[in-house]
Formats: C-alpha cells, structure tokens, sequence
C-alpha cells in the first residue's frame, strides 16, 4: 500500500496511449507519480491490483463510455480494494453517478493543473471520495432516484451519533484533516471512527459508505456542502 511518501504507481486503463502519454507530459519531471500501461483489458487491470504492483487506475470514461463504466464494475468485483479514478468532461449527474456506482472513488477533469492532479491523485490512494463539493448535490439527487434500500436503512441505524457525524462529514467530500477539525476531535479519532463505519456497513472503502449513505436516504436529495 502507498504510505503517501512513496510514487503514486498510476495504471491507464485505455485502449490506446492518448491518455497515457498526455498524462506523462502533463506530470513531466514528478516522480511522486509513476504512469505505467496503458492495458486494455479490465482482467489485466484487476490482476496488477491483485499483485500490488499498482496503487491507482484512471479511466478516460468519454472515450470509453458504457465500456468504461463496465470495466470499473469487473474490475471492483475481482479487487475489492481496487482505486479507480475516471477522467471526463462529462460532469453530469447521470455519469457522475454511474461511475460511483460501479465502484469508482470519483473523477477529474481532462485539464488539471499538474498540482492539482496530484492532489487528486493522493486523495484517491487515500481513499478519499474525489468529487468536488459543488458537485455532490446533483449526484445525489441521481442517487436517490433508485429509491431506499431498507437493508442500507438497517445499517445506518446501527451507527452511533458520532459515526454519523463522520458519515456526514465524508458526504461533504470532506478529507480526513478537515473531519477532525470539523468535529473537533484528532484524525485519529476520526480513523477510528471510520473503520468502525466500514465495518458496520459491510464495505470496504469511504467510497462505498457514502454510496451507502446517500442510498440508505441518510443525506437529504437537497443536502449541499
């Protein structure tokens, strides 16, 4: 696992090398970030995860499309732990949704600052949800559209206050840094409390829990941050 020291081991997944070799020219000279691939094959992708040989995948989903949502999902279901990022300039809710759906951790925008794609970078590695706060409202709205799920209802209700707090906190696309400032508590506390949210969910990342949470009706269609 990437420690937040070490190179960002990023994986392309694409048929082609336009977003391979863009991303080397936009990140030229860093070595906090290293490109490999590109591999055109989800099975691949979801076996250099497996073998821990990459810390990070990103998606052209424009170019991809349905495909590209359908990979995340093969690649999610092999690799649980799997990060996926999507790169777009389709930021509609409706996609936005699908690919958090099938499992990603969020997007980016095809012309990113290089600082600021690292920064995104890192956060996914991190297992923090990247979307912008500005963002969420509308995802949200897309969310609940598939209606209650009562068993996610269930799971919510076991919380406590302050996990829902924290569940709360990470729906605002919060980092960790600013959970705990947020709730005056340490990060520490605030990791705490996250495993405890995971396990009672019954998922593995932040991701999957405030999918969770927005399913399960626990942030309002109209929340914004």
């Amino acid at each position: 696992m990437n420690n937040g020291m070490d190179p960002i081991r990023l994986l392309v997944v694409d048929d082609g090398p336009l977003l391979a070799d863009s991303l080397s020219r936009t990140l030229r000279g860093r070595g906090s970030v290293q490109i490999r691939g590109p591999v055109q094959d989800p099975d691949e992708a979801a076996a250099a995860f497996d073998e821990g040989s990459v810390d990070l995948a990103l998606i052209d989903i424009d170019r991809a499309g349905d495909e590209g949502i359908r990979w995340i999902g093969i690649m999610r279901r092999a690799i649980d732990r799997a990060r996926i990022l999507v790169m777009t300039e389709d930021e509609s809710a409706e996609m936005l949704a699908g690919a958090l759906g099938a499992g990603a951790c969020g997007f980016v925008p095809r012309r990113m600052p290089a600082e600021e794609l690292l920064r995104a970078l890192r956060r996914a590695v991190d297992g923090e949800l990247v979307i912008p706060v500005t963002e969420l409202h509308r995802v949200v709205r897309r969310l609940h559209r598939g209606g209650v799920d009562v068993t996610n209802e269930e799971r919510i209700a076991s919380l406590t206050t302050r996990e829902r707090e924290v569940l709360l906190a990470l729906t605002d696309g919060l980092p960790t840094l600013e959970v705990a400032a947020r709730l005056g508590i340490s990060v520490m506390t605030v990791q705490s409390h996250v495993k405890s949210i995971l396990a009672k969910l019954g998922v593995h990342s932040k991701v999957e829990a405030v999918t969770l949470a927005w399913r399960a009706g626990l942030v309002p269609a109209t929340h914004t941050a």
